[in-house]
């Protein structure tokens, strides 16, 4: 067997032996669940949830993503999955659009709760309860709650990196206050315009 044949073997093997090596590697240094939720997300195939929706099954997709707290998920990201569920029942049944913007917004709050010092929680409480807002009748204490949860999102930015607790890496906070930051204003614009109106 040629010598180059006989290196590249012995390197491919070696290369192979450092993938499974890594592998086993992170999954006992402690990504658990944190890699099973990017493997989700990242995944080409959809979440069984995804098909339950499309087919109008959200009982039964609420139900899929909250079995996922028993598999080490965070509860907040699992929250604002159903939140998200929720408000795509609302938008797709004016019937009951209300009642399911109610359900949206305890599921946020519950998010917002678990994790009180995650920006990318916080934003996603904000706007989902603008949506929540956009869905009722009375939609001013909506928008001012989703205010709040901006803001509070916000001040957890103020250094060049934030550090959110279960996650396994620091995030630059610029990009996140781009993404809040005009979302925000518009919210804000709701309320001055809708909110505060004198009589």
């Amino acid at each position: 067997m040629p010598k180059m044949f006989r290196s590249k073997i012995a390197s491919g093997a070696l290369w192979a032996a450092t993938v499974v090596l890594a592998s086993v590697g992170a999954y006992f240094v402690g990504w658990g669940a944190e890699a099973k939720y990017e493997d989700l997300i990242t995944s080409n195939t959809p979440p069984p949830e995804v098909k339950l929706e499309e087919q109008g099954r959200y009982d039964e997709a609420i139900q899929t993503v909250l079995g996922r707290r028993s598999e080490g998920f965070p509860e907040a990201d699992v929250y604002s999955q159903v939140a998200l569920i929720y408000l795509e029942r609302a938008k797709k049944n004016s019937t009951d659009r209300q009642k399911w913007a109610q359900q949206a917004a305890s599921y946020l709050d519950k998010a917002a709760a678990s994790a009180p010092k995650d920006p990318f929680t916080l934003e996603s409480a904000m706007d989902g309860f603008n949506r929540v807002g956009d869905y009722s009748e009375k939609g001013c204490p909506y928008y001012e709650k989703a205010v709040g949860y901006g803001e509070a999102a916000l001040a957890l930015l103020q250094n060049s990196t934030v550090t959110v607790e279960g996650h396994l890496r620091s995030y630059p906070t610029q990009p996140i206050k781009e993404s809040i930051q005009p979302q925000l204003t518009r919210i804000r614009e709701k309320v001055e315009a809708w909110c505060k109106k004198t009589s």
